[in-house]
């Protein structure tokens, strides 16, 4: 099944159109037969072969698990690391901190990857980016073709070399992720089992697992134990979107995090058109439906990529980070989060900021994928700003996540102003640890 003309022309897409295209892939497949009948539970061992359908949102988990979300085969796997999957890449140069300038790790990663998958660039999808941080080794799910044969693979990045890890010959268990939609099943541009799997976190003990459902309330949160076992709790969720002016049920968390706030933990999560909504975890309880709170919009029209934390090098403040697809960064201090009022439901439709949205800050990144690589060193996949049909794996200094190289400034003339002293720190590298 191939994709309409009108596809998208990105050289490398976003994961928002590698689900697109999963889902495009499951219908075929499941007219064909190919898929499995859903059934909740759990299964583990070798295969013997990949257990991958489509490989989706990555997770890591304590004792080098490495969970995959996997739409088309209606699951979320675990792939138990061996100390051979892994490699240290604590001397890897990261670049120079104090002058905002990183090192590209992998440079034209689609085209490489096209090359070890016997393919073109324009059929490399690469869905998200984890790191493993006691080695501080990169991982990207990887998805070669956009229809029914489509390829799955987790890389991972070697001292810049990109190598396929062999998913058959890993201890491996995986649990069914019950009431996905139809694959035949619309929303008014693509799928609904589009946003079946639309993230995946570990914390405490299990994992939860954002998406929708055929379910009167699709919007759907599962906690799930991990050892996997036949054991799920499943809470259907609802905000009010201010910008919308409406309640939505059906409408999904796009990405989550969880953290303890004052000593209680919340499930933070960012929808489409960006609100940001808190759930307190103790609510979030088998049949339950949950009304979150909305305590920022950060802006309409954009759709969140990664939600993360990091703590500000300098400040040593801890914030939080959202990258978005259409524009700069949001962040947010993570003291807030937790005492930041909700905002008021049944009002008419506000455009906003509103909320934390009001005093967020805005930081000049709009990468793919972004992951903390250590305490002052981020990971970003970005398309290069001067050679957009290039996309890069690179580190990035924080908390301002700024590329000295990428700019045009009058301190770029040899003798120029030098207000932050970068040539006091030049030949300075920073490397992994």
């Amino acid at each position: 099944m191939t994709l309409p003309s009108d596809s998208p022309k990105s050289p490398t897409y976003a994961r928002r159109d590698v689900l697109r295209i999963t889902a495009a892939s499951l219908i075929a497949s499941t007219i064909s037969g190919l898929v499995p009948t859903q059934s909740q539970g759990a299964s583990a061992g070798k295969s013997g072969s990949d257990p991958l359908q489509s490989a989706g949102v990555l997770a890591f988990g304590p004792d080098n698990v490495l969970f995959v979300g996997d739409i088309k085969g209606a699951a979320v796997h675990a792939f138990a690391l061996r100390a051979s999957d892994l490699t240290p890449q604590l001397d890897v140069e990261l670049g120079n901190f104090h002058n905002f300038e990183g090192r590209d790790f992998v440079r034209g990663v689609d085209q490489k990857l096209a090359a070890i998958f016997g393919t073109t660039y324009d059929k490399i999808v690469i869905n998200d980016l984890v790191v493993h941080q006691p080695s501080q080794q990169l991982f990207i799910s990887v998805e070669r073709g956009r229809s029914t044969d489509a390829l799955p693979a987790i890389v991972k990045v070697n001292h810049g070399e990109l190598e396929v890890l062999d998913l058959a010959a890993i201890p491996h268990s995986q649990v069914a992720i019950p009431n996905l939609p139809d694959p035949e099943a619309m929303l008014e541009f693509e799928p609904q089992r589009t946003f079946a799997i639309t993230d995946v976190k570990y914390y405490g003990g299990e994992i939860f697992v954002t998406g929708v459902s055929n379910q009167r309330f699709a919007s759907t949160l599962h906690r799930i134990p991990y050892p996997f076992s036949d054991r799920m709790t499943t809470s259907t969720v609802e905000i009010w979107h201010p910008v919308h002016g409406e309640f939505e049920t059906r409408a999904p968390i796009i990405r989550q995090l969880i953290r303890e706030v004052q000593g209680k933990p919340y499930l933070f999560g960012v929808y489409g058109c960006t609100p940001l909504v808190r759930f307190p975890l103790a609510a979030l309880k088998d049949g339950a439906h949950v009304r979150g709170d909305v305590i920022g919009e950060l802006g309409y029209g954009s759709n969140p990529l990664d939600m993360l934390t990091f703590t500000d090098p300098f400040d040593q403040k801890e914030y939080l980070l959202v990258t978005i697809d259409v524009r700069s960064a949001s962040r947010i201090a993570v003291a807030d989060l937790g005492t930041a009022p909700p905002e008021p439901t049944g009002g008419p439709i506000d455009f906003g900021p509103g909320g934390l949205g009001k005093t967020q800050g805005l930081l000049p990144v709009r990468p793919e994928h972004t992951a903390i690589l250590n305490p002052k060193w981020a990971v970003v996949i970005h398309r290069h700003p001067k050679t957009a049909y290039r996309l890069d794996v690179s580190s990035l200094a924080m908390p301002y996540f700024f590329e000295r190289k990428d700019g045009m400034s009058e301190m770029n003339w040899p003798d120029g102003p030098d207000p932050f002293k970068y040539r006091d720190h030049r030949g300075e590298i920073s490397r992994g640890g």
